[in-house]
């Protein structure tokens, strides 16, 4: 806004206030003349401003102070003593009885006309809904419930807030003016294995100079975002092509989005696709530097941070793929999601891009003890989809909730109807409520004594006879056994619950019926949240056909029921490791996508040669037309090498390669084209037919 437009608005301002000042002082001088005058006439008060009700509470008491000792007089109710000086009670007492006045004729007869049908609509809406158990809007009150109960405080979703009220605001600054050291060559071997280390965080640092401007985000950073507060160190430049949009409003409530990539950002994830099938991480990482805010490569090489043990560089990255979520959302997915109404669906890639990118956020923020900013973390990735739970959130979302003394929110949640059967006969949720509530409870340990047995084994307890010797019956629940034993230890581990724990398992009759066993196989999500865990020993007890469904890091265990919004290239070497040369068809339409392809980048291709041999171009002139299309060059010589593969598989060797890697010696190659042609209308004809 403009210095005039704010000179303006303030001007406006000034005179309403003195506007209402003048309302407050002419209302108070008619009150103090005559009160009969006031109830014969009628009439009704000015109308209030705006600027007026937001301090009406303020400036209550001092209207009640000059209308007491208008032209000298006192006024007060009747049948009281007159008093000279007016108190706080006296002008209350005589503000009700104005009050009275005003109700006892036509208006307040209108007035009271008015409340009585509304108390008359309601009471009709509250029987008409009375018995059914839902709200007048058909929807279920646990339903309703569920949704205040999985709402998302985007305050808690920030660790820096969470390390401010650990340490404090001079640590955080303190660490924020730290540099890092150089890289040094000499000292132990840790302090050369740091050295090699910051390559990677070097590198991608570096990247600032080439967003244009040096002071990085220094604009962007400071705008709220609702997932992650941006770096000013970060490289200045826009999201990419990543958006969101709205899919449905259901007639509970909830509003379904999902993220989208514009033809621009489908490009750049073409490029991504082949710079993982070539396996060099290096090229992940020049990507990277033309493309900071593109969601794969970021998850990719905060991967290889991670691997390098990183762990530093591999969070930053998380944290900007994160950033860049928060640039894209919605107008309203803020609002719904703090109202635990949005919704996204697993079943769409980039939507799944958000469960990888906050899960291995959440990991990582656990090496910093931040536990609640992972529990609001873990409640998010459960509010966008409570039914579903593509992630098993339900497995650790009760740890996380003690160890951020989120007690108290977890047993609501937990107890709530409608969330209640996706936890169902789950040992991590029946333990930890006994262990959130300072009681174990005999129903709750003699349900799942086998759990029990492996926990006091974690923490070298002898177990009591009532336990001793219980081992899991199925391997789901052998899954849930280690799952919590091995997680949930340090929770158990201090002398308060461990003597609680020993106290309730001694008292356990022997022959106490035990939960019927669960003979249910182990779920794909749960598989999937096993996966992620990255723990050998427990993603040794997923089944073999899970984990041969594992062919990339970037999109592990995609549901079967998967819903792809656009089809990346198909000569991208991840989508086809090894091409089928003996189906013409495809080698045909492969083909003529990738004809199509090269005549939209360069207007002198011409395949078929139909208008004669088209005039050579410069090389200046190829490389221009690169730059302008934005598009990589290694995906352009890989590209052509992929047509020239093709149309040697289909009509023998093609004469007149460009000696620079580009389509330039195929465009007066007209009996080839012509072969091609004739191939593919016979290709057609068997296909009609």
């Amino acid at each position: 806004m403009s210095s005039r437009a704010l000179r303006k608005a303030q001007r406006e301002r000034e005179e309403l206030a003195q506007l209402e000042k003048q309302n407050h002082e002419s209302t108070a001088e008619e009150d103090a003349d005559d009160d009969e005058a006031v109830d014969s006439t009628a009439l009704p008060p000015p109308k209030p401003s705006a600027f007026a009700l937001l301090g009406d509470e303020d400036e209550g008491d001092d209207d009640e102070d000059q209308s007491a000792d208008v032209g000298g007089v006192a006024v007060s109710a009747p049948q009281e003593s007159p008093v000279p000086t007016s108190s706080t009670s006296k002008p209350k007492k005589k503000k009700k009885k104005k009050g009275g006045k005003g109700t006892s004729h036509e208006g307040g007869t209108v007035q009271a006309n008015g409340v009585d049908e509304i108390d008359e609509a309601l009471k009709q809406l509250s029987t008409s809904g009375s018995g059914t158990g839902e709200t007048t809007a058909g929807v279920d009150a646990s339903a309703n419930e569920a949704c205040r109960l999985l709402a998302i405080d985007t305050s808690h979703l920030h660790a820096q807030n969470e390390m401010r009220r650990l340490f404090g605001r001079a640590a955080l600054e303190q660490q924020d003016d730290d540099d890092p050291a150089a890289p040094n060559a000499g000292g132990n071997r840790r302090q050369q294995r740091r050295g090699q280390q910051m390559g990677l965080a070097q590198a991608l640092r570096g990247q600032r100079a080439q967003g244009g401007r040096a002071g990085g985000l220094s604009a962007i950073g400071l705008r709220r975002n609702i997932f992650i507060q941006g770096k000013e160190e970060w490289p200045v430049s826009t999201s990419g092509g990543l958006g969101m949009e709205v899919v449905e409003k259901g007639k509970d409530g909830t509003v379904e989005y999902r993220f989208v990539h514009n033809g621009a950002y489908q490009d750049v994830q073409s490029q991504f696709e082949s710079c993982v099938a070539s396996m060099d991480p290096n090229r992940l990482v020049v990507l990277l530097q033309h493309n900071p805010y593109h969601i794969s490569t970021l998850l990719q090489v905060s991967e290889i941070a991670k691997q390098e043990r990183d762990h530093t560089t591999s969070g930053d990255l998380l944290e900007r793929a994160l950033f860049s979520f928060g640039r894209a959302v919605h107008s309203t997915f803020s609002k719904n999601l703090a109202e635990g109404k949005a919704r996204l669906d697993f079943r769409r890639p980039e939507n799944r891009e958000f469960w990888l990118a906050s899960w291995r956020y959440m990991q990582n923020l656990s090496m910093r003890a931040t536990w609640r900013t992972v529990y609001e973390w873990a409640k998010l990735l459960l509010s966008l989809s409570p039914d579903h739970d593509p992630y098993a959130m339900w497995l650790v979302l009760d740890q996380y909730a003690i160890r951020s003394q989120q007690s108290l929110d977890y047993l609501n949640i937990s107890r709530n109807k409608a969330l209640r059967h996706a936890h169902d006969d789950m040992p991590n949720v029946a333990l930890s409520q006994g262990l959130a509530e300072y009681r174990g409870g005999n129903k709750t340990i003699g349900r799942f004594p086998w759990v029990v047995a492996r926990l006091m084994q974690e923490l070298n307890l002898q177990p009591p006879p009532g336990v001793w010797g219980k081992e899991p019956r199925t391997d789901r629940e052998k899954l849930y056994t280690d799952l919590y034993a091995t997680r949930a230890k340090d929770l158990w581990n201090t002398p308060e619950f461990s003597a609680l724990l020993t106290e309730i398992a001694s008292a356990l009759p022997p022959d106490v019926p035990s939960a019927d066993p669960d003979t249910t196989d182990i779920a794909l999500n749960e598989a999937r949240h096993v996966l992620l865990s990255d723990q050998p020993a427990l993603i040794a007890l997923i089944p073999r056909a899970y984990t041969s469904q594992l062919t990339s890091s970037s999109d592990p265990m995609p549901p079967p029921d998967s819903i792809a919004s656009y089809q990346t290239s198909t000569v991208t070497p991840s989508r086809q490791p090894e091409p089928d040369f003996t189906s013409a068809t495809s080698n045909l339409r492969e083909l003529q996508g990738l004809y199509t392809f090269f005549a939209d980048l360069f207007p002198w291709f011409n395949p078929s040669g139909a208008d004669g041999a088209a005039p050579q171009p410069s090389e200046e002139e190829i490389e221009r037309r690169i730059q302008a299309s934005e598009v990589s060059e290694d995906v352009i010589v890989e590209r052509t090498q992929r047509m020239m593969e093709l149309q040697r598989q289909l009509i023998g060797d093609v004469h007149g390669d460009g000696d620079d890697g580009f389509p330039g010696g195929l465009v007066g190659d007209v009996e080839a084209a012509n072969q091609i042609r004739q191939r593919q209308a016979m290709v057609e004809d068997d296909d009609s037919d």
